[in-house]
C-alpha cells in the first residue's frame, strides 16, 4: 500500500520515514503497533518491529495488513492528498462509518485519539496541518466519552477467583517448564495491579529486595514513558525470587536484537533468551483456566486435579473461561484495595494514573451498593402492607 498522503510537505522525506518519526516518539514497542494498527500504518514500518518468525509455532497470528477502515487507508480512498484538506466533518464522517461497520464506542475512541495524536505530536510540529482536526470533534455527540467515575464495562474478579488464580499457578509449578516463571507473572500481576505490557517490560534490573524475606521494590515502564516502583508483598517477592534461583540465560546462537554491550536483560523471557511478549500474559491465565475447568485427559495431572484446592479453582475460575483478560487484575486490584481501606489516592499512585478519577472508572464497589440507603426505603414504603 503506498500511503501518499504522507508525502504531502515533501522536504525529501517518504512517507516511511515520516512515520517512524512519529511513531518514534514512543518508547515501548507495543505502543507504536498499537498506534500504528489504528493509523493504518504497515508494521513492517514500525521502527523495531521484528516479524514473526513463519516456522515458529504461535497463538493468534497479529493481523499486519492495514485495516481498510483505519484513519489513513479511509483518507486516501476518499481521496485527500493533504492532511491541511481534512476538516472536522471528515473526521466525523469516518467515525460514522466505523460505527456502521460495527465498531465498538471504545475502539472508535481509541481509535479517534490516535488521529489526535498523530496532528498534535508531529504533523502541527512539522508543519504540515494548519489545526487538528480530531480535536474539534464532540466526543460526547459521538457517544465516545464515559462519564467521570462511571466504572469500566471491563470485568472485575472476585477475591476469590483471585486466590484461585493464584493457587493454580501454585498447583502446576511442578508440572511445566516454565511453572515458576510464570507463577512469579501471576503474583506480580494480581498482587500489584501492574498492566501486562508493564509486567513483560521490566528487566532484570528493575527489581531489588531490600532485606531478605521483607517486600521488593520493582520499577515498572508505564504508559507515556513514566515509571514508577511498585511494591511486592512478600509473597510476591518469595515466588520471584524461586524464579530468579532458576533462571538461567539459555546458551543459544545470537538473535537479532539481543546482542549488543548496552543490551538491557528482561526479567521474564523464554526459552530462547528472548522476552517473553505480552500475548503470553493471557494465554497463561486462559491456560490455568482450561486446565482446572477443562481438565486434559492424561494422567498427568490427575493428582494434582483431584485435590480439594483443585476443585476450588475449578468453581471459582470456571465463569471467567471464556472472558478472561490480564487487564481484569488492575480493576480487581483497585476495588479490592478500596475495599480493605486503602485510600484512593494509594490505589491511584499504585496504578499509576495522572488522575484520580481515572482510578474511580476502575472500581466496581460492591459497598457502595451493599450500603445503598434503597434497602431502608423501599421496604419502608411497603411497610404494613406487603405481605
Amino acid at each position: 500500500m503506498t500511503l501518499a498522503l504522507a508525502e504531502s510537505g515533501g522536504a525529501g522525506k517518504d512517507a516511511r520515514e515520516r512515520f517512524g518519526e512519529f511513531l518514534r516518539v514512543y518508547a515501548s514497542l507495543n505502543t507504536r503497533i498499537a498506534y500504528a494498527t489504528d493509523l493504518g500504518i504497515p508494521l513492517e514500518w514500525v521502527p523495531g518491529y521484528q516479524p514473526p518468525d513463519p516456522n515458529r509455532r504461535r497463538g493468534r497470528a497479529r493481523r499486519t495488513d492495514p485495516d481498510a477502515l483505519a484513519w489513513l487507508p479511509w483518507c486516501l480512498r476518499n481521496g485527500f492528498t493533504s492532511f491541511a484538506d481534512v476538516r472536522v466533518e471528515h473526521v466525523e464522517q469516518w467515525l460514522d462509518e466505523l460505527a456502521r461497520a460495527g465498531y465498538r464506542d471504545a475502539t472508535r475512541g481509541r481509535m479517534l485519539s490516535a488521529v489526535s495524536a498523530f496532528y498534535r505530536k508531529y504533523l502541527l510540529r512539522e508543519g504540515l496541518a494548519g489545526h487538528n482536526p480530531a480535536a474539534l470533534v464532540d466526543r460526547r455527540a459521538q457517544h465516545l466519552n464515559r462519564p467521570s467515575g462511571v466504572p469500566s464495562q471491563t470485568s472485575r474478579w472476585s477475591f476469590d477467583a483471585c486466590r484461585a488464580l493464584l493457587l493454580a499457578a501454585w498447583l502446576l509449578v511442578g508440572h511445566s517448564r516454565n511453572g515458576l516463571r510464570d507463577r512469579a507473572m501471576v503474583e506480580i500481576l494480581i498482587g500489584t495491579g501492574v498492566r501486562a505490557e508493564e509486567l513483560v517490560g521490566v528487566e532484570l534490573s528493575d527489581y531489588r529486595r531490600p532485606t531478605a524475606r521483607g517486600f521488593g521494590v520493582l520499577r515498572v515502564h508505564g504508559k507515556g514513558s513514566k515509571d514508577r516502583e511498585v511494591a511486592l508483598a512478600a509473597p510476591v517477592a518469595d515466588a520471584l525470587d524461586a524464579y530468579l534461583a532458576q533462571r538461567v540465560m539459555p546458551r543459544v546462537p545470537a538473535v537479532r536484537g539481543q546482542v549488543g554491550a548496552n543490551r538491557a536483560e528482561p526479567l521474564f523471557v523464554t526459552s530462547t533468551g528472548a522476552r517473553v511478549h505480552v500475548s503470553h500474559v493471557t494465554a497463561l491465565l486462559r491456560r490455568l483456566c482450561a486446565t482446572f475447568c477443562q481438565p486434559p485427559k492424561t494422567a498427568r495431572l490427575r493428582e494434582v486435579l483431584e485435590t480439594p484446592e483443585a476443585r476450588f479453582v475449578a468453581t471459582h475460575l470456571e465463569p471467567l473461561c471464556d472472558t478472561i483478560h490480564p487487564h481484569s487484575a488492575r480493576h480487581s486490584y483497585a476495588t479490592h484495595a478500596i475495599e480493605r481501606g486503602v485510600p484512593p489516592r494509594q490505589v491511584q499512585r499504585d496504578l499509576g494514573h495522572s488522575a484520580l478519577s481515572t482510578t474511580e472508572g476502575y472500581l466496581h464497589d460492591e459497598n457502595a451498593v451493599r450500603d445503598s440507603a434503597a434497602h431502608e426505603l423501599a421496604p419502608a414504603l411497603h411497610r404494613g402492607w406487603l405481605g
